[in-house]
């Protein structure tokens, strides 16, 4: 199955390096390379639809981000959906930091977790401020907020602080939560990476829309893959599309709605067979 995928993967390149285009400091084999060790790491991706793991990994390149490697800019994720596994991609906090840092204007970021032995305050109004002391010595205790504070030209600092219990119940939410491979549940989350994510992503829901359009589409993306499942994302012959296999209705619409049927044409059949 690898070997087969790394077929089908190199011909995929030339919509890589298109998507990539010399935006990101990354050329087209680097970024397949990287998408070939993140793959061998990880072999129950290609258990996944070929359409939804290669329109991931376009979206991935269209960001130009790596994923499932070691920096944590993001993942792929596989999903049971109907019996079918689904990849998803799912943006890590580093690479919403590193997205917002493309920004010139955007001079620091800052996450960080608290703990219950640290001595921490903080205030909103028109006196904001916020205080932390993390304890140098023992046990820091357990998780009791994460905040992000983020400086851009001409803008005072902006920050927000989420509570464990506003934590505890986002995650309840996320697809995330019950995925054996999600940093929630691989180990791997000592630093509290994913709390950290949901400070970052309200964060920057207050940042001026002027230069950050891409973050902002990156914002609403992720909260479609990583919260709604009826959402997917599937690869076309020119890059990918996000499909909502359902439409939410409430009581008061009589009609049906058609279910959506995706069309595969030679030449995209071509390119998965």
């Amino acid at each position: 199955m690898l070997k087969q995928f790394i077929t089908n993967l190199v011909k995929y390149e030339d919509i890589i390096s298109d998507l990539l285009g010399n935006k990101y400091g990354i050329t087209s084999q680097e970024f397949i390379a990287k998408t070939e060790n993140a793959i061998k790491k990880n072999p129950d991706l290609l258990k996944c639809t070929p359409s939804s793991l290669f329109g991931s990994i376009l979206y991935f390149a269209e960001i130009g981000l790596p994923f499932n490697s070691p920096e944590g800019f993001g993942y792929i994720l596989p999903y049971t959906d109907r019996k079918t596994l689904q990849a998803t991609p799912i943006i890590g906090y580093k690479g919403l930091i590193e997205i917002a840092y493309r920004n010139e204007r955007m001079k620091s970021i800052r996450v960080q977790a608290v703990y219950e032995h640290d001595e921490f305050s903080y205030e909103y109004g028109t006196s904001d401020y916020i205080k932390h002391t993390p304890r140098i010595i023992g046990d820091r205790g357990s998780l009791i907020a994460v905040y992000s504070i983020a400086k851009m030209q001409d803008i005072d600092p902006m920050f927000v602080v989420v509570h464990k219990q506003q934590l505890d119940e986002i995650q309840k939410l996320s697809k995330s939560n019950n995925n054996k491979y999600s940093p929630y549940n691989n180990s791997t989350d000592v630093f509290n990476i994913m709390q950290c994510k949901v400070a970052i992503k309200l964060l920057f829901k207050t940042l001026p829309k002027t230069n950050n359009e891409a973050l902002i589409r990156v914002l609403e993306l992720d909260n479609k893959f990583d919260y709604d499942k009826s959402v997917t994302i599937s690869a076309t012959e020119s890059g990918y599309e996000v499909v909502e296999k359902e439409q939410k209705t409430s009581a008061l619409m009589e009609t049906n709605i058609e279910p959506i049927n995706i069309v595969f044409t030679d030449a995209l059949k071509e390119k998965l067979l």
